[in-house]
């Protein structure tokens, strides 16, 4: 079983929390513990944001809790109601992500209908305060979240995932059942991918100065992802035409199956080169023999036309018309490459302008 670093530091936070409480004899520090457990988030910038919204909510909660217990008591009606009057009031603050621990606190300060009211609310609420500050500061010193290698490693192996679908698709080697199982996985990555992107973004934009080499990195991790979405738009693309309406038997068959091994080989050589795998090519546009087979390729659809290659509407085959989208989508396909490459050549041989 793997332990990730956020169940580490969720656990660090909760240790710390209680360690707190034991040195100040802050009773009962069952209060932090939760409240650690609740407030680790994925980013330092959220982690500070949550624990800004924390002390909004909680004090809401708290003053409420105590407002209401010493006019009205602590009856388990007076409860509900004060528990949905603060569950409005966040919800109208926009403070829903602090919800738990705010009705934590409004129950904790009820909990009792006699004593130092205000005591007793102040106990409560500096028990989570102390939780939250535990989580706040774990996770911004202790593993500091860095997203920037996990989304290059999520992009590198949804695109192998791509390369070998596409490589099975036009070869006709993989059942259909379980193409479209693959074809849902990769789905899913993109959830992932672009839930890291957000998690990077906000890493390198929000907590320190945006750089120019930051921009220029934020632009090719973009680029990145819109390649990926355009082998998706792809792999459709050819899962519709190429066996429901195209013959594999056709002439030009074997030239789009070598042109989509060599753009999806020159999509892994550009990641390695941003990886540092590779050396940092001199000239960033579409090498020389994917170009001329990209002209082949044109030049050899466009004979398919009946006007081209004078022959009777009527007598056309059509094969033209579903070869259309397959020969764009390459077409496209190698565009968004070669956008890709002048990005990574760029940011490698400027890298350190603005360090």
């Amino acid at each position: 079983m793997r332990v990730g670093a956020r169940i580490l530091k969720t656990g660090i936070a909760l240790i710390l929390a209680l360690l707190v409480c034991h040195w100040f004899n802050l009773q009962p520090p069952l209060f932090a513990a939760i409240a650690a457990t609740l407030s680790i988030q994925p980013t330092v910038y959220r982690t500070l944001k949550h624990l800004r919204e924390q002390m909004e909510a909680n004090f809401i909660g708290a003053a409420l809790g105590v407002t209401a217990t010493y006019f009205l008591g602590a009856d388990p009606i007076i409860v509900g109601i004060v528990v949905m009057l603060v569950i409005m009031i966040n919800l109208r603050l926009k403070l829903e992500n602090s919800l738990v621990l705010s009705l934590v606190t409004v129950i904790a300060v009820m909990e009792t209908s006699t004593g130092n009211y205000l005591y007793f609310a102040g106990n409560r609420f500096l028990l989570t305060v102390i939780g939250v500050f535990s989580a706040a500061l774990v996770n911004a010193l202790f593993i500091p979240p860095r997203y920037e290698q996990k989304l290059f490693d999520e992009i590198s192996k949804t695109g192998e995932k791509f390369s070998v679908l596409m490589r099975t698709l036009i070869h006709n080697e993989m059942e259909e059942k379980v193409f479209r199982e693959e074809k849902e996985k990769i789905k899913s990555n993109f959830k992932t991918i672009e839930q890291l992107y957000d998690l990077y973004t906000e890493e390198i934009t929000k907590l320190r100065k945006v750089t120019y080499s930051s921009q220029k990195k934020l632009v090719l991790f973009k680029q990145m992802i819109s390649v990926l979405y355009k082998e998706m738009d792809m792999l459709r693309t050819f899962e519709r035409h190429i066996y429901s309406s195209f013959k594999p038997g056709h002439y030009l068959f074997p030239l789009i199956q070598s042109q989509l091994e060599a753009l999806t080989e020159y999509h892994k050589n550009i990641l390695l080169t941003y990886n540092g795998i590779l050396k940092t090519r001199d000239d960033w546009h579409l090498p020389e023999e994917i170009l001329q087979e990209n002209n082949r390729l044109l030049h050899e659809f466009l004979t398919l036309y009946p006007e081209v290659k004078n022959t009777p509407q009527e007598e056309d085959d059509g094969q033209w018309r579903h070869l259309f989208p397959v020969v764009a989508e390459i077409l496209e396909y190698a565009n968004q490459l070669e956008r890709l490459s002048k990005l990574v050549h760029t940011f490698h041989t400027h890298q350190g302008e603005d360090e």
